[in-house]
């Protein structure tokens, strides 16, 4: 039989110069539009348009302009934080900062020589994030971007996604955490079993849930 498609119906638009959160429970079918997303999930149904164009028709080039930092990202183990920010600073034409700038950012300046195979996960979260933003992305795809992280580095990674909106960047951000998409988001699209349920700013869906 057919397997029910993990989102279905999906209706949305971000707009340029957002911070669009992505809201709901695992499962809900968040990875899944991100991925789409991302253009590491092909043949799917609907279409969907990105930097006005049909994200079908963008070829690698694509890549050019969105950066993306996922919960679980894939670093190489054997190499240092700084040859990795290098190594993947090879892909992109445009330079906008350097891997050592990108890792004083994230807090990792002290760590920049150390293999990743012995970062913790919320070191290697916040390279993941470092490297999203290597080519100055007009578009950020952030999943959990302070998951596994301390208060502070934390607050860091929060007034580091701020920062990328102050200069004119659009940020679609997944998460599970109210509180980190109240305090970024400007709005937020609530994901039910693989459909938006409601979008709306954070402050309108406090007072429709009423809580404090």
């Amino acid at each position: 039989g057919m397997t029910a498609p993990a989102v279905h119906g999906l209706t949305f638009e971000v707009a340029r110069g957002e911070i669009f959160g992505f809201l709901g429970p695992s499962g809900a079918g968040k990875s899944t539009t991100q991925r789409i997303l991302t253009g590491l999930l092909r043949g799917y149904a609907g279409s969907v348009t990105v930097l006005g164009r049909n994200l079908a028709t963008w070829g690698a080039d694509y890549y050019q302009h969105i950066g993306v930092s996922f919960e679980t990202p894939n670093h190489f183990q054997k190499l240092t934080a700084l040859e990795n920010l290098t190594y993947f600073g090879a892909l992109y034409q445009k330079h906008a900062i350097t891997p050592h700038e990108l890792l004083a950012l994230v807090d990792l300046a002290d760590s920049a020589d150390l293999l990743v195979a012995h970062y913790s996960k919320g070191m290697k979260n916040r390279l993941g994030v470092a490297r999203a933003l290597l080519h100055s992305p007009e578009l950020l795809f952030m999943d959990e971007p302070t998951a596994g992280l301390d208060p502070v580095n934390a607050r860091r990674i929060k007034d580091l996604i701020k920062a990328q909106q102050q200069t004119g960047k659009t940020v679609f951000l997944t998460t599970h955490d109210m509180a980190v998409a109240e305090e970024l988001c400007d709005r937020v699209a609530f994901l039910v079993d693989g459909a938006i349920d409601l979008i709306d700013t954070p402050h309108a869906l406090k007072l429709r849930y009423g809580r404090p």
